[in-house]
This record gives structure tokens, sequence and C-alpha cells, in this order.
């Protein structure tokens, strides 16, 4: 029979904020601090996935909050592409939509290509892998939609001044820092 270790003792310091927060867990959860923070821990480690994520949730938020951005089904997204893509009045739409991208590039100027990046897969438009440093790969969910994005990220590149190439594969989008 193995004998039983004695638990590991931690003397931690906390800042008033995290001292006045531990003690409202104490009070909520009617338990002994030691409890809340082996608590705490074992939920971080369950939910660390959902916490990696939050940054997006975040965006989510931010984005749909302020009443400047919708959410629009797949099967929309490439209604709207198709239908775009048919019209004899395309030039036009492709002309606004660099506008746009200037617009946005405005506001994109002092954020990193990584964030720029982050937050436009936030929009759903694609799914970004980071392959190396200053390298990423976009994942597209159609043609029309990496002609979107492509156009889309060239104006916003040209107007915060990032030297960027942006090359097409098949059904990706290539991102690399020069």
């Amino acid at each position: 029979m193995k004998a039983k270790r004695n638990p590991s003792r931690v003397t931690i310091s906390l800042d008033e904020g995290t001292a006045i927060l531990l003690e409202d867990l104490k009070k909520e959860l009617n338990a002994p601090r030691s409890d809340v923070i082996r608590r705490s821990l074992h939920f971080y480690s369950e939910n660390k996935q959902i916490m990696r994520r939050a940054s997006k949730i975040r965006s989510y938020l931010e984005l749909l909050s302020s009443g400047e951005h919708v959410i629009l089904d797949i099967d929309h997204w490439q209604l709207f592409l198709n239908f775009v893509e048919a019209s004899r009045e395309k030039n036009e739409f492709w002309e606004g939509h660099k506008k746009v991208a200037k617009s946005h590039g405005e506001q994109f100027r002092d954020t990193s290509l990584k964030d720029i990046l982050e937050r436009l897969e936030a929009c759903n438009f694609y799914n970004l892998r980071e392959v190396g440093s200053g390298e990423f790969v976009l994942i597209m969910n159609s043609e029309l939609a990496k002609k979107f994005v492509k156009t889309f990220l060239e104006e916003i590149f040209s107007v915060t001044g990032y030297k960027v190439e942006v090359r097409e594969e098949l059904a990706k989008l290539r991102v690399k820092a020069l």
C-alpha cells in the first residue's frame, strides 16, 4: 500500500482585483480559498481550448454588436458572389469593393499583419493557418470567395504599407510578408 502524499504547498501573491475575485468566488462557492484555486485550475485545464478561442469570440461580439456587420449563411454568400459575377455591372462592384477595402486598410493602419488576418478570419472569409514566421495559408470556401478575399487583402495592404505577397493556390491563398 502506497503512503499518502502530503499536499503540495504553494504561496502566491495576488493583486487587489484578483484577491477580491478570489474572495467573491470563495463566498459564492462556500469553499475555502485553496479549493477555489484547485477548482479554477481544473476548470482552466478542461476548457483551455475554449479559452484560446476567446479572442475570436471577442471579435464576433465586437463585429456583431456594433450593427456594422451581418451573419450570412454560406449558401447566401455563394449566391451573392455568383450573382455579382453574372452581372453586367460586376466591374462596378469590384471597384466599390476596392474602395471598401481601402477604408478597412485605414482602420488597420496600426494593426499587425497577423491581427488583420485573424480579424478577417473572424468574418468567416477563410480558415487561417500560420505556417511560418510571417507566412499564412488562408483556406477558402470557394473560388469566388478567393477572388473577393484576395482583392480585399491587396487593397488593405496597399494602404497599411505592408509588403506582402498574396499567391493563389487551388483552394487557398498564401500570404507571405516580404
